[in-house]
C-alpha cells in the first residue's frame, strides 16, 4: 500500500510511504534551487513516484497537512483570548488581524492543494485525507520515533490557528495521540524568536540559527526584562503582551520597541531571547508533566522551534526526560511525514486484519541519488582532472587529502531529507584550524556566528562529549547541542563554540559507512577525533541535490575537490593544473 504525503507551504515537500515505511522524501527547494520554496511540490511528487517506479494512480491514498482550518477544541481558547483583550482595543485589533491574515493565507494554499486533487486524483478509487497542522507535527515526532509511549511537544510560528501543543502518545492505543494542551497562534514562541531575528537585522524564518549562535557571546541578564514584556509563561499557559512590545507577526515593529532594542548590544539581545525561549519551553512542559503526575517519560518533538538545538539540550536536561527524539525534518517540510502516519493509522483501523504498523525512521537518507542532470560525466572529465577510485581505497585517500588541507565537497548516495547535511551532501574539512570560521564562510558567502558542526564516530564519543549517552538519538541527526570535553575542545577548536558546546552528528559503521571509515583513517593521522561537516551550499541557496551543483561549486572555488561516492567506486574531481 502506497500513501503519498504532501505539504505545500514553507519548505514544500512530498514523501512516499509503502506499507508503513517512509521510502522516499524530498523538498521542492532541492529541485527548483529556490531556498525554502513554498510552491506546490510537483517535482518532489514526481521524484517520489519515480523512485518507486509507480504512477500516481498506483497510490492508494493522498495525505495532506498544511491548512485544514479551525479545530473545535480551539473555540474555548479563542474565547478566552478575546476576553483578555476585551478592554484593550489595540490588543483586540492585533488578535483579529492575526486571525484575518492566517485565514487569508491558508485559504490560498488549501485551494492550491484542492485544485491539484481535482485535476489528478480519482476520488472514487483513491482516498484523500487531510489533517491539522500541529496534529501532523505531533504524528511526525511520535510515530517515527523509537518510542511506544511518552509526551509530544510541538512548537512553531503558527499552523491552523495553533502555535504550541503538548500531546500524550501511546502507539498501541486506538487513539494514539491525545492533546492535553495548546495555545493560539497569537501566543507564539516562533513569532517571538522570529521577531528578535528581524529586529537584529536578519531574516525571520531563515536566520534564527544566527541568533542562537550570537547568543553565546552576550549577557542574557542585560535585556531579559525586555523579553518578558513581549511574551511569558504563566500557570501552564503562554501569555503574549499585545501592543508595542509584541505582535504575532514577524514584522513590523513599533518605534518604542526598536528604540528599546537599540539600548543593548545585539549579542545581549540574542542572549536574553535565547535564555527566555529556553526557560519558557522548559517551564511550560514541566508544568504539564507535573499536572499529569509524570516522573519520567520519553519526549518527542517537532515544529520549527525545535530547529533551536540549545532548546533541545535544555529539555533533555529536565529530570523527567528519559529519552528524546526530535523529528529531523522538524519544520513544516516534515508535515507530509506526519500526514502519512495519520493516514496509515486511519486505514489500519479499517483494515484490522493484516495491517502494517508505521515504522521508525532510522535514517534521513530518503532523497534521490545524485545524477548528472544538465551536464554529462564526459563533459566534467574534460573540464576537470578526474579519477575513478576503488571504494575500498577511497577512505585512506580522502583522509590524506584532508591532511593536505583540501576543502572537500562530498556527495554520498541518497540525499538527506531535512535542514541538516548528514555527510551525504556535505563539505568536509579538518577541525584543528579555528580560523576556518572566517575563511571557509567567506568562500560560501556566509556570515555565521556558530562554529561549524562536527561529525564523529560513536566509538570515540564518550571522549568528546561530557556525560555522553549512547542512547541519545538526537545526536544521530544533529538536533541537539552537547557540552564538550577539555581534550575535544583543545584538539577540535573549529567545531566548538565559545560556550564549549557543539552540535554533533554521531555515525556508526552501519549508519554512514563511508564517512565512518574516513574518520577511522583520520584519527590515525591526526590528533582530531572529528571532522567539520557543514552543508554543501553557498549562502541563500538550498543544499545541493545533484552532481551538477557540486561541479558548479568546484568551478567557483567553493571547494577544492569533489568526491562522488557510488556503490563500488568513487568519482574524484578537481581543477586541472594550469
Amino acid at each position: 500500500m502506497y500513501i503519498l504525503g504532501i505539504c505545500n507551504d514553507e519548505t514544500a515537500s512530498a514523501c512516499l510511504m509503502k506499507n508503513g515505511e517512509i521510502i522516499f522524501a524530498a523538498s521542492e527547494e532541492r529541485f527548483t534551487r529556490k531556498k525554502l520554496d513554498d510552491s506546490f511540490p510537483q517535482k518532489s511528487i514526481e521524484s517520489c513516484l519515480n523512485f518507486a517506479d509507480i504512477k500516481l494512480t498506483d497510490v492508494e491514498a493522498i495525505a495532506y497537512a498544511w491548512a485544514k482550518g479551525f479545530q473545535d477544541d480551539l473555540v474555548e481558547k479563542y474565547l478566552i483570548l478575546g476576553a483578555r483583550c476585551a478592554d484593550d482595543k489595540q490588543a483586540l485589533d492585533i488578535a483579529k488581524e492575526r486571525i484575518k491574515w492566517e485565514t487569508h493565507l491558508d485559504k490560498a494554499k488549501r485551494k492550491e492543494f484542492d485544485d491539484w486533487v481535482d485535476e489528478n486524483i480519482d476520488q472514487s478509487k483513491q482516498r484523500v485525507f487531510d489533517f491539522f497542522h500541529h496534529e501532523a507535527h505531533a504524528a511526525s515526532a511520535a510515530f517515527y520515533s523509537p518510542f511506544d509511549e511518552g509526551f509530544i511537544y510541538t512548537s512553531d510560528g503558527r499552523g491552523d490557528f495553533e502555535a504550541t501543543t503538548i500531546y500524550k502518545f501511546n502507539r498501541h492505543s486506538n487513539e494514539a495521540l491525545t492533546k492535553i494542551f495548546s495555545t493560539p497562534s497569537s501566543n507564539s514562541f516562533g513569532f517571538f524568536y522570529g521577531r528578535i531575528t528581524g529586529l537584529l537585522g536578519f531574516k525571520p524564518m531563515r536566520h534564527e540559527g544566527k541568533i542562537t549562535g550570537l547568543a553565546a557571546f552576550g549577557n542574557p541578564t542585560e535585556a531579559y526584562s525586555l523579553m518578558k514584556k513581549m511574551i511569558e509563561v504563566k500557570s501552564g499557559d503562554v501569555h503574549s503582551n499585545f501592543g508595542d512590545y509584541y505582535r504575532p507577526f514577524f514584522a513590523p515593529y513599533s518605534e518604542l520597541l526598536e528604540s528599546e532594542i537599540k539600548k543593548y548590544k545585539r549579542e545581549d539581545i540574542a542572549a536574553a531571547a535565547q535564555l527566555h525561549l529556553e526557560n519558557m519551553m522548559v517551564e511550560l512542559l514541566d508544568f504539564h508533566l507535573k499536572e499529569n503526575d509524570v516522573d519520567t517519560t520519553n519526549l518527542m518533538c517537532a515544529g520549527g522551534v525545535f530547529g533551536n538545538v540549545k532548546v533541545t539540550q535544555k529539555l533533555k536536561e529536565m529530570k523527567q526526560i528519559d529519552n528524546c527524539f526530535v523529528q529531523p525534518q522538524m519544520g513544516d517540510g516534515g508535515l507530509c511525514l506526519g500526514a502519512c502516519a495519520l493516514a496509515h493509522k486511519k486505514i489500519e483501523k479499517r483494515n484490522k486484519q493484516n495491517a502494517s504498523k508505521v515504522k521508525t525512521i532510522k535514517s534521513m537518507y530518503l532523497g534521490p541519488k545524485a545524477t548528472f542532470r544538465s551536464i554529462t560525466q564526459t563533459e566534467c572529465a574534460n573540464e576537470f582532472y578526474y579519477k575513478n577510485i576503488a571504494v575500498e581505497d577511497a577512505p585512506v585517500k580522502f583522509a590524506k587529502s584532508l591532511r593536505n588541507r583540501n576543502v572537500i565537497g562530498l556527495i554520498n548516495g541518497r540525499m538527506e531529507f531535512g535542514p541538516r547535511a548528514l555527510c551525504n551532501r556535505s563539505i568536509i574539512v579538518p577541525t584543528s584550524d579555528k580560523t576556518i570560521n572566517d575563511w571557509l564562510n567567506k568562500r560560501m558567502n556566509r556570515t555565521e556566528f556558530m562554529p561549524f558542526a562536527p561529525v564523529l564516530r560513536k566509538e570515540v564519543a564518550d571522549k568528546c562529549i561530557i556525560a555522553f549517552d549512547s542512547k541519545d538519538i538526537t545526536l544521530n541527526f544533529m538536533t541537539s547541542t552537547v557540552d564538550c570535553t577539555v581534550d575535544f575542545t583543545k584538539n577540535n577548536p573549529a567545531v566548538v563554540h565559545v560556550d564549549k558546546t557543539a552540535r554533533p552528528q554521531i555515525v556508526t559503521e552501519s549508519s554512514n559507512n563511508f564517512i565512518w571509515k574516513v574518520l577511522c583513517e583520520w584519527e590515525k593521522i591526526s590528533d582530531e577525533s572529528s571532522l567539520v561537516n557543514t552543508s554543501f551550499n553557498v549562502h541563500e541557496e538550498p543544499i545541493i541535490c545533484d552532481i551538477d551543483e557540486g561541479i558548479v561549486n568546484l568551478r567557483n572555488g567553493v571547494i577544492d575537490e569533489l568526491w562522488v561516492v557510488a556503490n563500488d567506486s568513487v568519482g574524484f574531481y578537481k581543477k586541472k593544473s594550469k
